[in-house]
C-alpha cells in the first residue's frame, strides 16, 4: 500500500477540504431542490390552469368543477378554465392529467371510477390508480338516493325487499350503465338484501328517468342531483339515501343503511394533480380550495345541485380514497361485471 502524500505547506488540510466540498454540496442540494420548490410554489401561478373533467359539460362532476374554477381563479388570480374530456369510464381525462407536467397546472377532478373503481373492471388499466394522482383535496360528496315511481305501490326500503323475495327475478332497477356508480350501489343493495332484481342499463340517467317515472323499470339508486326535481315534483318517490345519514334536501328520507347496516355507497369528486406534483404547489391549491368550499354562495349553489361541499388536506383525501378503495371492490365484486360487456 503506499504511503499517504504528505498534505504542502500552506495548503488546507484534507478535513477542511472535505467540509468545505460538503458545504458546497449541500448548499447545490437545497438550492437545487429545498429552496427552489417553495419559491415556485410562493409564484404559483404564473401561467392558466386547467381543470380536467372526465364527463361531457353539464353533470354533476362538471358543475362542481365550474364553481370552484370561478372562486379559485378569483383566489389565485389566474385564469382557471375547465376542460372536458369525456370517455373510457373516466380514464381518457384521468390519463391526460396522470401523465401531464408534474406543475399544478393540469388537475383532475374526478370521480371513484376515476381514482378507485376502474382498477377493479378493466384488466389493462392505463395507469395505476393509486399512484398516478397526488391527491389535493376531496370536493364534494352527494349521496345517492334510491327511488321508484308512486304508480308501483312500494312506500318504503323494507317495502321493496319485502316485494322483491316475494317475486325473484321480477323487479328491475336502472342504471346510467354497466359500471356507472348507480349499477354499482344497486348490485351492493341486491347483494346486501338477499334479493334477485334484473340490473338494465342505460346510457345515462336522463335516458333511464322517463322509464322509472312510467314505471317502466322498478327502482334506481342514483345520484341525488338529477333526480331530485323529479322526487321535488312528486314523480319520483325518494326511499332512501346511500348516507350513513339524512342530508339536507331530503331530511325526512332516511338511510339506507337504516334498514340495510353497514350500506354506504355515495359518489364524490376528488381534485388531484399529477403524482410528483411539488407538495407545496398541492398544499397551496388545497388551502385555497377549502375556503372557496366555505364561502356560503358556493355551499349554496353545490346542493342546489345535490353536492355537499367538503375540502381536506392532502393526506386526509389520500386517506378517503384508501378507504373508498375497499368500499368500491365490494361493490364491483357485488356486480359481477364482465369486462367484454364493454366491447
Amino acid at each position: 500500500m503506499r504511503s499517504p502524500v504528505p498534505t504542502p505547506r500552506g495548503t488546507p488540510d484534507p478535513p477542511t477540504r472535505r467540509r468545505v466540498a460538503s458545504a458546497l454540496l449541500a448548499g447545490l442540494a437545497v438550492a437545487g431542490s429545498g429552496l427552489l420548490v417553495p419559491a415556485a410554489a410562493a409564484d404559483f401561478p404564473k401561467q392558466p390552469i386547467q381543470i380536467v373533467v372526465p364527463f361531457p359539460a353539464g353533470g354533476n362532476t362538471d358543475l362542481v368543477a365550474r364553481v370552484l374554477a370561478e372562486r379559485l381563479q378569483a383566489k389565485l388570480g389566474e385564469t382557471v378554465t375547465v376542460v372536458n374530456r369525456p370517455g373510457g369510464s373516466t380514464n381518457i381525462g384521468a390519463l391526460a392529467v396522470a401523465t401531464a407536467r408534474r406543475d399544478g397546472y393540469t388537475l383532475l377532478i374526478g370521480s371513484p371510477a376515476s381514482y378507485v373503481v376502474n382498477q377493479f373492471i378493466y384488466p389493462a388499466m392505463p395507469f395505476n390508480q393509486d399512484t398516478a394522482f397526488a391527491p389535493v383535496s376531496l370536493v364534494a360528496q352527494f349521496p345517492n338516493v334510491l327511488v321508484t315511481a308512486p304508480s308501483t305501490g312500494i312506500g318504503s326500503i323494507r317495502d321493496l325487499i319485502t316485494t322483491a323475495k316475494a317475486e325473484p327475478g321480477k323487479l328491475t332497477y336502472a342504471s346510467g350503465g354497466i359500471a356507472a356508480s348507480s349499477h354499482l350501489a344497486g348490485a351492493l343493495f341486491n347483494q346486501m338484501a338477499g334479493i334477485d332484481t334484473v340490473h338494465v342499463p342505460y346510457k345515462g340517467t336522463s335516458q333511464s328517468v322517463h322509464d322509472l317515472i312510467a314505471g317502466r323499470v322498478t327502482f334506481t339508486i342514483d345520484n341525488l342531483g338529477p333526480l331530485l326535481p323529479f322526487i321535488q315534483s312528486g314523480q319520483l318517490l325518494a326511499l332512501g339515501v346511500s348516507s350513513g345519514e339524512p342530508v339536507s334536501l331530503l331530511p325526512k328520507v332516511p338511510p339506507i343503511a337504516s334498514v340495510l347496516p353497514g350500506y354506504a355507497l355515495s359518489s364524490w369528486n376528488v381534485l388531484a394533480a399529477p403524482a410528483g406534483t411539488p407538495a407545496e404547489v398541492v398544499e397551496l391549491i388545497s388551502r385555497e380550495s377549502a375556503v372557496v368550499l366555505t364561502m356560503p354562495d358556493v355551499i349554496e349553489k353545490m346542493r342546489a345541485f345535490g353536492s355537499e361541499p367538503v375540502g381536506g388536506t392532502p393526506a386526509e383525501t389520500a386517506a378517503f380514497l384508501k378507504s373508498e378503495r375497499t368500499r368500491w371492490e365490494a361493490a364491483v365484486k357485488a356486480a359481477k361485471i364482465n369486462p367484454e360487456d364493454f366491447k
